[in-house]
């Protein structure tokens, strides 16, 4: 995958009075990003990332029991959730990002996407991400074969092109993104408009991820 011609920009970090204005709405498509105890960069994309506290401003996610994210963050308690925006390069990272690589393998290279050193944590930023929240761990619970993690944010940044001079999100710049749901397998959503993304990688990884869709569709 090739970097997008615009990604190199001013990245802004906001004050923790804009925090809460910066997430939003509330519930996004997100690449989590987290570090072993070695170090080691893993990425994973995430269908749900939802702000469920306000002030402070706390988010949470789900994750597999069997994932490096979930072995990660119990390790070090930290992670940071990267927002992307509803175009097609930073969406087709997204899918990469979730193939089912080897531990120790940086999600990141293979999706041809940029670390940026974070202010407050060890895991990277995503530079192609217009908005980024470097958390620590609050909690985690087990359940139903996943893992509730929730994190209170220390840091936010955004692309400093994409809010107004309160914090405030300008809409048609940020283009925030959901995904429609397992059923729907490659379809995210901005407002009323869809998008199917495409899978810009060729490996191993692409079939055991369509093995475990059709596994799952045979399953409703």
């Amino acid at each position: 995958m090739t970097k997008e011609a615009d990604v190199s920009r001013e990245i802004k970090y906001q004050p923790e009075k804009y925090w809460d204005r910066l997430w939003a709405p509330g519930g996004h498509v997100a690449i989590v990003t987290s570090v072993d105890k070695e170090g080691r960069v893993n990425a994973a994309s995430y269908a749900t990332a939802v702000r469920i506290v306000h002030n402070p401003v706390q988010i949470a996610f789900t994750t597999s029991l069997k994932g490096h994210t979930r072995a990660n963050i119990l390790e070090t308690n930290e992670f940071v959730v990267n927002l992307p925006s509803f175009e097609r390069k930073i969406l087709e990272a997204v899918r990469v990002v979730g193939l089912p690589f080897d531990k120790g393998v940086n999600e990141l290279e293979k999706a041809g996407l940029t670390e940026l050193p974070s202010q407050s944590v060890k895991p990277p930023r995503i530079e192609e991400c217009s908005r980024h929240f470097e958390c620590e761990v609050v909690w985690t619970k087990e359940w139903l074969g996943r893992m509730m993690v929730v994190g209170n944010v220390l840091a936010a940044s955004v692309w400093a092109d994409c809010i107004n001079e309160k914090g405030y999100l300008l809409w048609d710049k940020i283009k925030p993104v959901a995904f429609a749901g397992a059923p729907y397998f490659d379809t995210f959503v901005a407002a009323y408009e869809t998008m199917r993304a495409g899978m810009p990688y060729e490996g191993p990884e692409v079939e055991m991820g369509a093995a475990s869709n059709r596994s799952y569709f045979e399953d409703i």
